[in-house]
């Protein structure tokens, strides 16, 4: 009996413990999509319509909170607390395709982030100016900078790596008449020199791929968690539960 009683105790500890890591290392879910052109799926991350569409309805019938990524950066930098189930929707690139996730994220009545690539403003397959103004006056998406050119910052020296920070904020804020607070890293590569200028910029924060120097929470290197096509029931549900990194290894960030 009371060797029982005493593996009972162990397993008990044991759980209680595995708990408390975990709640310690709770993050709220930042997603990550970039298109949903699936003629795209041979050379960028895709998630189809109708599978982007279910998973919003997943989010709306599971009771989580969306808010956009700025007022989650706030919440970090003024250290409050944000209510579990609360998650951020992002997108890289500015793609055109992105209006089909707008109309989608309007029906559920969520906010987004799409991160624009100034440089490729109007270009082909990329949202033309007026689709960002016509988002940014009737729908709750909020953009923020993903550099001028796309340029991979680790690898630049100063003076190129302050233009692509700086001026990118400057343009889409001069452009579109925002204030433009957060940045996102092209391919997630940044190193201390870059969250430096980032925070010269005077922006609010700056998110990443699932890259880090380490697990600690970084308001200039916030990870997010890549969702893909086949992203659904089970599988989705562990991406939003806030432990989804828990066990993941950091990947090197340059």
């Amino acid at each position: 009996m009371k060797k029982i009683l005493i593996f009972f105790s162990t397993i008990i500890i044991l759980f209680v413990s595995f708990w408390f890591y975990l709640d310690q290392n709770y993050e709220v879910p930042i997603l990550m999509y970039h298109s949903l052109d699936k003629s795209k799926m041979s050379v960028s991350p895709v998630v189809q319509p109708q599978n982007f569409h279910q998973q919003m309805n997943f989010i709306k019938r599971n009771g989580y909170s969306v808010i956009p990524f700025s007022q989650y950066c706030r919440l970090l930098k003024g250290s409050k607390p944000i209510p579990r189930k609360t998650i951020v929707i992002t997108f890289d690139d500015g793609l055109k395709d992105n209006l089909k996730a707008i109309n989608i994220l309007d029906e559920f009545g969520y906010p987004a982030t799409i991160f624009i690539i100034v440089g490729k403003i109007g270009k082909d397959n990329y949202l033309a100016k007026s689709d960002i103004e016509f988002f940014l006056t009737d729908t709750e998406i909020e953009i923020g900078s993903h550099t001028l050119s796309h340029a991979y910052l680790p690898d630049l020296d100063d003076v190129s790596l302050r233009k692509e920070i700086l001026r990118s904020k400057s343009l889409l804020g001069r452009g579109f008449f925002q204030d433009v607070e957060i940045i996102s890293y092209p391919v997630g590569g940044f190193d201390e020199r870059v969250i430096e200028e980032v925070k010269k910029g005077e922006y609010l924060c700056a998110c990443t791929t699932n890259r880090g120097f380490s697990k600690d929470l970084n308001r200039f290197a916030l990870r997010r968690i890549k969702i893909t096509n086949r992203d659904s029931g089970l599988r989705l549900w562990a991406k939003l539960s806030g432990f989804y990194n828990v066990f993941k290894k950091p990947k090197k960030p340059y």
